[in-house]
């Protein structure tokens, strides 16, 4: 499946939850870092993992810690991970390459994530509910292009148009 067959069947709620694996969610950040803007990014990251997962059949969605939040979703594991993702970013690096340079990524213990948390707090129900900050290290500023992790804005700085020509994904 190409990236934008990928994005279009994420995006629609109808990629087959067999192939809505982890390395699955690391192509979609990937994806929408690339082309969009942080908070752009992040917000598409987030509708559309609940999107997905409330259209997977009762049987085939995760079991949640607490029933009034989105079966199998964890506000802080997607808004690290796409941090993470931003972090790591290379200008026109292509996905091969990228994940290549990352296999941390692709750990499904989430090692890249659980640096910053303890399993305690990633997994806690306050976290699947909404962003916490976390209680090892610090997250990675967000990307490249200078942006406040909190806001995903860009600092008014001045700035000639080549270095703003050369920060757009």
């Amino acid at each position: 499946m190409t990236h934008n067959q990928f994005l279009a069947a994420f995006e629609s709620a109808t990629l087959a939850r067999a192939d809505w694996t982890h390395e699955a969610h690391v192509r979609m950040a990937w994806l929408y870092l690339t082309r969009h803007p942080f908070t752009d990014a992040l917000e598409k990251a987030r509708a559309g993992i609940r999107q997905l997962n409330l259209a997977f059949n009762p049987q085939d969605r995760c079991q949640p810690a607490d029933p009034k939040h989105p079966p199998g979703y964890n506000d802080t594991i997607t808004v690290a991970f796409v941090r993470v993702i931003a972090g790591r970013l290379e200008a026109r690096e292509d996905y091969g390459t990228f994940c290549e340079r990352n296999p941390d990524l692709f750990d499904r213990s989430l090692s890249a994530v659980r640096k910053h948390y303890t399993k305690k707090l990633l997994f806690s129900a306050k976290a699947r509910k909404a962003f916490v900050e976390p209680n090892r290290e610090p997250l990675p500023a967000v990307g490249p292009w200078g942006a406040d992790p909190q806001t995903g804005h860009k600092p008014a700085t001045r700035r000639s148009k080549k270095a703003v020509a050369g920060t757009s994904a």
